[in-house]
């Protein structure tokens, strides 16, 4: 399974909002800085779904910046990963929107594919974000 590039940086956007003080934020620009210099653009679009989603809010002007609106241990991967990936289907059967495959109503592998992706969001929901930075404190990212 491979996911999105934006919840990849999603991911990651929480990880250092998450290494933060508490109530602290970063600017977007920070934040883009940090994860390699990306577009600003592409960033802020991913702080809004995150926003979107409660798992971050905003605080606006000069001072600025993005911050956790929940604890990290509040934040369990697999539940995030699932809403982020919402719109994405393994193979065209699984498409929330329907699908044109010929080979159903007969064929057995759309079954297969969304258990196989149902054990990897419930595996992934044993952990949460407080997990990974602990992690990456450890390692050093």
């Amino acid at each position: 399974m491979r996911l999105l590039a934006s919840t990849d940086i999603a991911l990651r956007v929480l990880i250092l909002l998450g290494r933060e003080a508490a109530g602290a934020h970063l600017s977007v620009e920070a934040l883009a800085t940090a994860l390699g210099g990306l577009s600003r653009n592409n960033l802020h679009k991913i702080v809004q779904d995150l926003g979107a989603l409660g798992v971050t809010r905003t605080v606006r002007g000069a001072g600025g910046g993005v911050m956790l609106a929940i604890p990290p241990n509040a934040i369990r991967l697999g539940s995030l990963v699932q809403r982020l990936e919402a719109e994405q289907a393994l193979v065209e059967c699984n498409r929330p929107d329907g699908c044109a495959c010929t080979l159903l109503p007969d064929c057995r592998l759309r079954g297969m594919l969304g258990n196989a992706q149902s054990q990897f969001y419930r595996a992934l929901d044993t952990q949460t974000l407080a997990d990974c930075l602990e992690s990456s404190m450890q390692s050093g990212g």
